[in-house]
């Protein structure tokens, strides 16, 4: 397989991780495919060969976000792999689109769903443009308009997202809703609003890829150190979210084939 990054450009960089792409060789047999954690950010795909089969939905569309935040997706083995792909930083969705992110949750929803005709038009120049590099330019193009046409600025919004990113803690949520100078319930709506899941919950997937994401690059099955220093009270809480998450234990999962097949990568 051969699997390529690309940084976006500099206006950006605030809101999209990487572009990234996967081929596979039309030679090989049925390959291992990842299973997808749920998370608070979204990927947007668009496949130039067979579009992912996943467990409990089917086919998805040639084009399409994964954005779950409660159930993980697994995709089915395939030996037609071909894709160009957006990372989205978490939360950073709603600069591009007016949808309320709570109504994209666990849908596969496609280009044209979320921008119209646009959506469509830009979705069928990446398809038919053969060079990656031309993808990305189509792509860069297309996603600085949307910025442009449905950025908020709000930026007080975006730093308290990050923040809570890589804090797992409850008193950091106390904490700005007081500099917010609204009740936690308040603050809570506000915070749904912009990420469409709720700030606890985004805070616990946060620590839970922050934990699984170096167990999966190293091909570490030792979860325990980790758990703790991500702010896990013990095993036993781990063990607990983990199955929430992957409806299996983290012995289950830290085997070979997972280490194999994932979509977590160092930074660019």
């Amino acid at each position: 397989m051969n699997i390529c990054f690309f940084p976006p450009c500099d206006e950006l960089k605030p809101y999209i991780d990487r572009y990234w792409s996967w081929e596979n060789s039309q030679e090989q047999n049925k390959i291992q495919m990842p299973v997808v954690p749920p998370a608070a950010g979204i990927e947007l795909f668009i496949h130039h060969r067979d579009p992912f089969f996943i467990n409990h939905t089917g086919e998805l569309t040639p084009d399409h976000l994964i954005f779950s935040t409660e159930k993980s997706s697994t995709i089915l083995p395939s030996s037609n792999i071909g894709f160009v792909a957006v990372r989205f930083r978490a939360g950073m969705f709603r600069h591009f689109t007016d949808i309320p992110l709570a109504e994209l949750n666990g849908h596969y929803i496609n280009m044209q769903n979320i921008w119209g005709h646009q959506g469509k038009e830009t979705f069928e120049q990446v398809s038919n443009t053969i060079s990656l590099s031309g993808k990305i330019s189509i792509l860069d193009k297309f996603l600085v308009n949307k910025l442009a046409i449905n950025n908020k600025m709000d930026t007080l919004w975006n730093h308290i997202i990050n923040e809570l990113y890589k804090d797992g803690g409850d008193a950091i949520l106390e904490r700005f809703s007081k500099d917010l100078n609204i009740s936690y319930r308040h603050f809570r709506r506000k915070f749904i609003e912009q990420t469409g899941i709720g700030p606890k919950h985004f805070q616990q997937l946060s620590r839970f890829h922050a934990t699984i994401k170096p167990l999966l690059l190293n091909g570490d099955k030792r979860y325990l150190p980790f758990a703790l220093d991500n702010g896990y009270f013990d095993q036993t809480h781990f063990i607990k979210e983990f199955k929430r998450y992957m409806q299996v234990t983290p012995s289950d999962f830290l085997q070979k084939k997972n280490f194999m097949s994932h979509f977590y990568y160092p930074k660019i």
